[in-house]
């Protein structure tokens, strides 16, 4: 039996005299009425909800800018040492809105770094793949494979010294920044590591 109900629904219809019959079908109207009117108070509650989480979302994004904004200043702090030009802010357009292209990188290791802005490039890449990859971003060299390896082996040590790219072991295990003995497979950029996750 629901008691939530409100009508006594514990007696059978069938058992109902007419008298009862009649005098709930009479109700039946403002029975109905009531329960919308409880449905309106809780969406006007949802509507007052909703907004509220609205304007908070709005305002973590927000920060969340703010953050990225910040943590993108700190790193760049790190490209003199690499020899890393800062490329010039994208020019606005009289609509406000910065043109979508990436600018060609400037030298190899403005080059590895931009290969993991790309979507497609957000697992941990070998030299090998890196040294493809570094051309299907705009980069160009007349350097032949084994010299070109040799030379993104040397800007990914730099990288790695200043934190910007992150070594990995064969089996897939990070490779701690002190660890000067283990041998790293392959590499990921800093700002790619999984949310949560920290590098040492």
């Amino acid at each position: 039996m629901d008691t939530n109900l409100p009508f006594d629904n514990s007696k059978p219809v069938t058992d109902m005299s007419i008298t009862e019959i009649g005098s709930a079908l009479e109700n039946v109207t403002r029975w109905i009425e009531a329960e919308r009117v409880r449905e309106r108070e809780a969406r006007k509650v949802y509507d007052a909800v909703t907004s509220e989480v609205e304007a908070k979302v709005a305002t973590i994004r927000a920060y969340a800018e703010r953050l990225l904004k910040a943590n993108r200043e700190k790193m760049a702090a790190f490209d003199g040492l690499l020899g890393v030009k800062q490329a010039p802010a994208p020019a606005q357009s009289k609509f406000g809105r910065a043109p979508s292209f990436i600018a060609e990188p400037k030298n190899l290791g403005e080059a590895i770094l931009s290969v993991w802005q790309q979507d497609r490039y957000a697992e941990p890449l070998t030299t090998d793949e890196l040294a493809d990859a570094v051309k299907s971003i705009g980069y160009e060299t007349s350097a032949a494979p084994a010299s070109l390896k040799s030379s993104i082996n040397q800007a990914l040590a730099k990288l790695c010294k200043v934190g910007r790219i992150i070594r990995y072991r064969a089996d897939g295990t990070m490779i701690d920044s002190r660890d000067k003995s283990s041998r790293a497979r392959k590499y990921l950029a800093a700002t790619r590591l999984p949310e949560g996750v920290i590098a040492e």
